[in-house]
């Protein structure tokens, strides 16, 4: 067993903060001892070494520490970078590391005459912002009768404490892939176990759930940075670049209940917040999901937001800003502080009704365009499981061809759709791929969705001359080439 030797050690104050900011990336635990002793002893696990390291007071020199660790660099008497990370978490707990043991091997470590059993120590890993390990238990809830808000409508509905851990190893598995922080994890995790204890499931929400194939991409990261800093968000993208994707993502990650809103020239603010009502001989209001969602939390899709007229948009503006209050007819509603509202909105041609946000509504969102993925085939295969690449392959043709139309013809809008080819996708992994399959799958989710008659016949002629040759001739197709239609 090697002997340690204690160096002395002086490091620049700006080197110690710089790496303490690779705390959360590098440690795995941090914990102190439980011990009425006056000398202090916390112990650090390195997520790149076995044995744990150990910062230890000094009880001759009062705010000085002494840092144990074992790696081979150190064990080779040579600089490392625990020893300046041992520094960084010595100071956040008020030392200042004065000596460092090197040359220990792994048995000098292990010989330490500091407790080895963990219920011996208790956790630091909040004040670090690091994952504390969770063991998931079954969903359970409790109810509990919801706070009174002063001057606000009476919408009774209780708050439902459930229990955020369930799930939570999954949903931590996707983060870590998707390449977020250890910090940011951590913080995703205290605003999920925040949102269980404060926002409730009411009947009329969507329970938050894991979509088949949860979102993926940098905007992911991007959403959920605005959401913590208590940003709205407006999604902007073409059909397909998965913005319904991304909301149920967002919901199943932190646990928020939803309700979708979809956006019509009818709206009006009345019906936005609610609609008048007469009880007990007295006039009130009952609410709509909108104005509860705002209350008691959760998060609201509102799909083709740009569908909504400005005077009932502008309903959202004292929503969104810094009054973060919505106003009825018999007060005004104290927005929860984990309620947001999501805006989404399709771009481009084919889209009727659509209106111009006005600047005023723009400048209280954080708004994201997201892209459209570029292999169309991987999207498909990810969504669906269909493995077949002769399937994948005519699927990714006839899509050619319909955008070969709307390029050149500016036709077949409607056709182009990513739903249509998903439900293409699943129909051939329930049905296999045969050519009544493909004539199916074409007509009743790909071009039957446009409905003008000169379009849809010109999509017909365009998959068959660009993506599949037998694509059979109908009888409608017959009648309209005679000039009987």
């Amino acid at each position: 067993m090697a002997k340690a030797v204690f160096k002395r050690m002086k490091l620049p104050e700006a080197t110690i903060q710089m790496v303490g900011e690779k705390v959360p990336e590098t440690v795995e635990r941090i914990e102190s001892l439980n011990s009425p002793k006056a000398q202090q002893v916390y112990r650090v696990k390195f997520k790149d070494l076995e044995p744990h390291a150990f910062i230890v007071s000094d009880e001759a020199e009062k705010g000085k520490a002494k840092f144990y660790h074992y790696c081979e660099k150190n064990e080779k008497n040579s600089q490392c970078t625990h020893l300046v990370l041992g520094a960084a978490i010595a100071e956040k707990v008020g030392f200042q590391v004065e000596k460092a043991s090197f040359g220990f091997d792994i048995a000098g470590i292990e010989a330490l005459p500091f407790p080895k059993e963990d219920k011996e120590y208790s956790s630091m890993n909040s004040l670090f912002e690091l994952l504390e390990p969770v063991e998931e238990e079954p969903s359970t809830s409790s109810t509990a009768p919801a706070a009174a808000i002063p001057a606000s409508p009476s919408i009774p509905a209780p708050v439902l404490k459930r229990n955020w851990k369930a799930g939570w190893n999954e949903i931590q598995e996707h983060l870590q892939n998707e390449g977020l922080s250890t910090r940011m994890i951590s913080k995703l995790q205290a605003r999920r176990a925040e949102i269980h204890t404060t926002v409730g499931l009411r009947p009329m929400t969507i329970e938050p759930q894991k979509p088949n194939f949860p979102y993926q991409g940098e905007m992911l990261a991007r959403s959920l940075r605005h959401i913590l800093k208590g940003k709205d968000l407006l999604l902007i993208g073409n059909k397909g670049s998965g913005k319904d994707t991304l909301i149920n993502t967002i919901s199943w990650i932190l646990g928020l209940p939803m309700t979708v809103y979809v956006g019509n020239k009818d709206e009006t603010k009345e019906s936005l917040v609610g609609e008048p009502a007469f009880r007990n001989g007295e006039s009130t209001f009952d609410p709509s999901e909108f104005a509860k969602v705002i209350k008691y939390g959760g998060i609201v899709n509102m799909a083709e937001i740009n569908m909504l007229v400005g005077d009932v948009t502008s309903i959202l503006h004292s929503v969104a800003d810094e009054n973060r209050v919505l106003a009825t007819p018999i007060g005004s509603i104290h927005r929860h502080d984990h309620s947001v509202i999501v805006g989404s909105m399709n771009v481009g041609e084919g889209y009727q009704g659509v209106k111009e946000l006005n600047d005023a509504l723009k400048d209280r969102f954080a708004i994201l365009r997201l892209p459209y993925t570029t292999d169309f085939k991987q999207l498909i295969e990810k969504k669906t499981g269909l493995d077949d690449l002769h399937a994948l392959m005519f699927l990714e043709k006839v899509k050619n061809a319909i955008s070969k139309l709307i390029s050149e013809e500016s036709q077949g809008h409607a056709a182009d759709t990513l739903r249509g080819y998903i439900d293409a996708a699943e129909y051939f992994c329930d049905y296999g791929v045969t050519n009544d399959t493909k004539t199916e799958v074409i007509e009743d989710y790909i071009i039957n969705k446009i409905e003008d008659l000169d379009e849809y016949m010109s999509a017909r002629d365009m998959i068959r001359t660009e993506a599949w040759k037998d694509f059979p001739t109908s009888k409608e197709e017959e009648e309209y080439m005679k000039g009987a239609m």
